[in-house]
């Protein structure tokens, strides 16, 4: 059965929604696979979310950004990425957060659906050092591929 990620695929690009995750309770994102191999698949993605702050620094707007690999031949793949996660308030503050991600992907062959799982603990770095444990769900959709 062929892959979903093949030699022939460039600039896959996709659309999902992550529960909670690298954007905080959750998160709209674009992806774009530009390297995509047998065995190994190289992309980036770029979100969009709203969360909570506290009252003395009210809504932030987040754009969680991050670099990923995927790993493996079949629609499992191993997920690795590294990321940060940008936060402007509305009563103007600004945070950065470090989003590492380690997961799984289920993306059939000849699918454009795919399901995300991960653990994406959101690192903070600027005032102190403090790790959150945090996880991640996806559902998404493929909407593009272009062929060589």
């Amino acid at each position: 059965m062929p892959s979903v990620f093949c030699q022939n695929d460039l600039k896959r690009q996709s659309l999902f929604f992550e529960l909670a995750g690298s954007g905080g309770l959750g998160s709209l994102n674009y992806e774009q696979i530009f390297d995509s191999g047998k065995q190994l698949s190289f992309g980036w993605r770029l979100g969009l979310s709203l969360a909570p702050i506290d009252k003395n620094n009210g809504i932030g707007l987040v754009f969680p950004a991050m670099v990923q690999v995927l790993m493996g031949r079949t629609a499992h793949k191993f997920e690795l990425g590294l990321g940060q996660g940008i936060t402007i308030t509305t009563k103007g503050q600004f945070f950065l957060l470090t989003t590492p991600s380690i997961g799984y992907r289920l993306q059939p062959a000849r699918k454009n659906w795919f399901y995300r799982a991960t653990y994406t603990p959101l690192v903070s770095y600027l005032a102190d050092f403090q790790v959150q444990q945090w996880a991640g769900m996806s559902i998404g959709y493929t909407f593009k591929k272009s062929r060589r």
